[in-house]
């Protein structure tokens, strides 16, 4: 015999598709630069599910490309109890420390990141340019040109080498 109605597995298996596809559509959203549709909606999808990971890091990165910065580290740091040694996490975590001008935790977090995966794109970049706001130049020159051994097309690390060169007065071996 059937019992009457719903039973609650598919209540759960309903409400996990609803969260799916709403995910869907923020990312969506996100990707097509409608900011502030995504994060009212990865906001209902965080407030479902706290849990999920990916609207978390989601969220955190659109809040980060509006200059919500404050925000954007809630969500990355909620994202990073979730997943610990996610290297994007702790990558998007330090990115926004810096824009809040907390560069000696930026740069404890980029650490973090190269211990995890020391060849990881923009890691030794964005190193470089926490080394660089503290005046720490020598380092800072020193991770550009590792970002730039590891990836030779990375146009910003380029970029960074060259005007870190021209302050410090410092030739560039290419030329």
């Amino acid at each position: 015999m059937w019992p009457f109605g719903r039973r609650k597995q598919d209540e759960d298996r309903e409400q996990k598709r609803e969260h799916k596809s709403a995910f869907r559509e923020a990312t969506r959203a996100l990707e097509d630069g409608r900011t502030s549709e995504a994060i009212e909606a990865l906001a209902e999808v965080v407030q479902e599910d706290p849990e999920n990971f990916a609207a978390r890091v989601n969220l955190g990165t659109a809040y980060y490309s509006t200059g919500e910065y404050v925000a954007a580290v809630r969500q990355f740091e909620a994202a990073r109890e979730l997943k610990a040694d996610a290297p994007k996490v702790l990558l998007n975590l330090a990115a926004a420390k810096s824009a809040l001008d907390q560069l000696d935790e930026a740069i404890d977090l980029l650490l973090q990141v190269l211990e995890i995966d020391p060849q990881m794109r923009d890691v030794h970049y964005n190193l470089a340019i926490a080394y660089w706001r503290k005046g720490r130049m020598p380092e800072a020159m020193a991770e550009l040109e590792m970002e730039l051994a590891l990836h030779p097309d990375h146009e910003g690390a380029k970029a960074a080498a060259e005007q870190i060169r021209a302050q410090a007065g410092i030739e560039n071996p290419d030329a």
